[in-house]
């Protein structure tokens, strides 16, 4: 039963573990050790980003203010730094509070005033994509602090830093979810609004925290991806949206909210990464790169259905199990 329970999870690092071996196969080089240290460091990016996604939609909600939300950090970053590493005690700040204040404005749209979450996450997302085209005149020039691309490409003995950023969120992420009254909080919400507001949850609460995380961990990946390509760039989030989404559909969370963890959006994010970087070796145009992610996407949804798990149910077990089910199938005819 704890298959059927974990089945999407357990599915998504399975196909981690396909993917592994046919890119061992197909292209080796992308396993050596010098070019592992990139695709963790480039699955930290999805991964981080990921998190806050992670949140939302198992509130029940979406996101789609984070491409912005990621590329209005670094260009903020950028702009308030001028390549000063000192500037970063103040600036640093500013920016992750500035991702939180976005989520909270999105939180509040959603759960105050009813806006549907595409809605109000989209509108926003082009606000502020308006905003930083008037203030940059659509044209960023600032570069990024050593310390910030040190934070991004730069290792702590043989870990690369961002891998642990990375690892620090999803722990936070995943302890959350797993031992705290705000992750159960979070599951009923997503299972049920009106259930969850009659068994004591407080909905208006629980509606903003994920947004508000969620803009966080969109504007500490926007300043790692400022350090990783040394400088800011309009439109540098706009990937993110759609691997965030993917990440967390793939590590086995229902879009429709109240099912999943983060510990599958690990799993997510690291075939996103590794599955890109095989189809760029095998020179796949970006048409065939989105067409392999929705069959890919597809394939993980529909193995972690419902009907796999009646099907899984279905299957033979073994005498203890059976046993089992008969004194439970006694016990109701007797009720």
């Amino acid at each position: 039963m704890s298959f059927v329970r974990n089945r999407a999870i357990v599915f998504a690092y399975i196909g981690l573990a396909v993917l592994v071996a046919l890119t061992a196969t197909i292209s080796p080089g992308l396993l050596r050790p010098s070019h592992v240290g990139t695709l963790l460091i480039l699955a930290s990016f999805i991964g981080i980003v990921a998190v806050g996604q992670t949140f939302v939609i198992l509130s029940g909600g979406i996101d789609l203010s984070i491409p912005w939300v990621l590329t209005s950090a670094a260009i903020l970053l950028t702009k308030f730094c001028g390549g000063s590493d000192a500037a970063l005690a103040w600036a640093a700040p500013t920016v992750l509070l500035g991702g939180c204040a976005v989520g909270a404005i999105n939180g509040v749209g959603i759960a105050i005033f009813d806006v549907p979450p595409i809605i109000m996450t989209l509108a926003v997302n082009v606000v502020i994509q308006g905003l930083i085209l008037v203030d940059t005149s659509g044209a960023p020039t600032a570069s990024a602090p050593s310390l910030v691309q040190f934070s991004a490409v730069g290792y702590v003995g043989p870990l690369p830093v961002a891998l642990l950023v990375w690892a620090v969120l999803a722990l936070a992420a995943s302890v959350i979810l797993s031992k705290t009254a705000l992750g159960r909080y979070l599951y009923a919400l997503g299972s049920n609004k009106i259930v969850a507001r009659f068994s004591g949850v407080p909905v208006i609460f629980m509606t903003i925290i994920p947004y508000v995380l969620s803009g966080f961990t969109a504007a500490m990946a926007g300043i790692l991806l400022t350090g990783y390509s040394g400088q800011a760039y309009l439109g540098m989030g706009d990937p993110y949206l759609f691997t965030s989404i993917a990440a967390v559909a793939i590590g086995g969370a229902s879009v429709l909210g109240g099912s999943g963890h983060y510990v599958g959006t690990l799993a997510g994010a690291s075939v996103l990464t590794l599955l890109t970087s095989l189809l760029s070796t095998l020179n796949l145009s970006n048409g065939a790169l989105l067409l392999v992610y929705g069959l890919v996407i597809l394939l993980t949804i529909s193995l972690s259905s419902e009907e796999w798990g009646n099907v899984i149910r279905r299957l033979p077990k073994n005498q203890s199990e059976r046993d089992a089910d008969s004194v439970v199938h006694s016990e109701d005819r007797t009720l």
